[in-house]
């Protein structure tokens, strides 16, 4: 029989050899995964964080009163129900486009100089009760010609008895 710390001692080793093996294992499957990825391009988790944040971009509309700023996702919603700025006197669809467009070429980059090549945001009512879909707004900057693939993501906006949908896709070339 072996003395009691004789036992600690293997069984200390023991389990410092099985915390090495986790380690390499994490180690190997880190390397696949940042030599798969371009840090220039964005994946749909990307696009999806992104698309996500920019809903609670406050905007220099209001449809009521001054201080009450809408952000982007109260924008869709006015823009659904065709509000209007009334401190812009601009309907609520014009500024969004508007402000969209600024966010997504400051966070993006897109042009045919970069990896992002192009873009396309679709927002749209989908009706849930009569599987209706109204189109809201559909806009483009760029040429999906020459993608060498792409990816996007989509963000629902719960309201009424249906979802506005967002969906933003890139070109990369």
């Amino acid at each position: 029989m072996k003395p009691k710390n004789k036992l600690a001692q293997s069984e200390i080793v023991g389990f410092a050899v099985i915390i090495v093996i986790v380690t390499i294992i994490g180690l190997m499957f880190l390397s696949f995964s940042i030599g798969r990825g371009n840090e220039n391009k964005k994946t749909s988790a990307e696009i999806s964080d992104f698309l996500q944040s920019s809903m609670y971009h406050t905007t220099n509309c209001t449809t009521s009163y001054i201080p009450n700023y809408k952000s982007i996702q109260d924008l869709i919603k006015s823009c659904y129900r065709n509000e209007n700025c009334i401190n812009l006197d601009k309907m609520a669809c014009a500024v969004l486009k508007e402000d969209f467009s600024k966010i997504v070429k400051y966070s993006f980059n897109v042009s045919d100089d970069y990896s992002n090549k192009a873009y396309k945001l679709n927002i749209y009512y989908e009706d849930l009760v009569v599987e209706d879909r109204e189109e809201l707004m559909n806009f483009t900057e760029g040429n999906f010609n020459n993608c060498s693939f792409e990816a996007g993501a989509s963000q629902a906006i719960f309201m009424d008895n249906g979802n506005l949908n967002a969906e933003l896709d890139f070109c990369y070339g």
